[in-house]
């Protein structure tokens, strides 16, 4: 459990960089403990390193929007550690197009990666 239990927390996902890092930055900030949830390990590390070095109470936590089993574990650890969570940011989403190269049109885009990324991003 919290050592606090008057304390809020957040579960930011897609915390490792751009908005989801900003949102948890700023929760944090109010003095809500943030936990940084990110599907890659090192790049949600990296997060909570950074925010720490500002003085921040924050902590990885590994999901997936992808994965279920990540989803189970994060929901386990959270209520073993914490025994509730107050905010949630459902921040996360993919681009299966990427943004290193030219956005294709939507006629060149398959219907595999639009059910895709709807699937991810709207679930």
């Amino acid at each position: 459990m919290s050592k606090d239990p008057s304390q809020k927390v957040a579960l930011v996902t897609g915390a490792n960089k751009g908005l989801g890092f900003e949102t948890a930055r700023q929760l944090a900030q109010q003095g809500i403990k943030v936990l940084l949830g990110a599907r890659d390990e090192k790049r949600g590390k990296e997060a909570e390193s950074k925010l720490k070095q500002e003085g921040l109470d924050v902590e990885f936590v590994l999901i997936d929007l992808n994965d279920a089993e990540t989803h189970k574990a994060a929901a386990t650890y959270i209520d073993k550690k914490f025994g509730k969570l107050d905010i949630l940011v459902n921040n996360a989403a993919i681009n299966l197009q990427g943004i290193d190269s030219p956005v294709p049109t939507a006629s060149e885009t398959s219907l595999d990666v639009y059910r895709k990324t709807f699937d991810t991003n709207v679930s």
